[in-house]
């Protein structure tokens, strides 16, 4: 450090000055590039993301009003069949592929699936609910990045 104060002792003082002044922008640029720009793209990044899953969240809530008042007029019929075999016939109908399933009793089954078209789950649960009776207890949607396709596990009772 030594070596670095003596030569800057014996600049004149008009020298002196511009480096300090040159010093001080180099400092600035530093901070803006290292510490302020790396945080407004991380800003940025994280408001496109949130405004994503909004879009995302109004998009799945305005399907699930339309297959619910699509499906209020149905008269529901309660069907003798199993809970497994209503699951095995309705997803094969809709084009659904099961992953997972897991049943917990004859009336209880946790059914799993990957990448599906929302519109199609919300279709096949409107049919399951209305012609089969069978209620949904739970349902838990992971959304992707494609637009409709989502990966879900829901769990049904009969």
């Amino acid at each position: 450090m030594d070596p670095i104060k003596n030569w800057f002792n014996e600049l004149s003082e008009q020298d002196q000055k511009i480096t300090l002044f040159a010093g001080a922008l180099v400092s600035i640029a530093l901070i803006y590039l290292l510490v302020v720009s790396p945080l407004n793209e991380s800003v940025n990044k994280l408001e496109i993301e949130v405004s994503s899953k909004i879009k995302s969240d109004q998009w799945m809530a305005q399907q699930v009003s339309i297959i619910k008042s699509a499906g209020v007029s149905g008269q529901l019929v309660v069907g003798t069949l199993p809970l497994t075999s209503i699951i095995n016939n309705t997803t094969r109908k809709f084009n659904l592929a099961v992953s997972r399933r897991d049943s917990k009793s004859p009336n209880e089954m946790q059914v799993w699936f990957d990448n599906v078209s929302f519109d199609d789950f919300l279709r096949w649960v409107a049919e399951v609910e209305s012609k089969h009776g069978v209620s949904v207890a739970t349902v838990n949607v992971r959304s992707r990045e494609n637009n409709g396709i989502t990966s879900i596990n829901v769990k049904l009772l009969k």
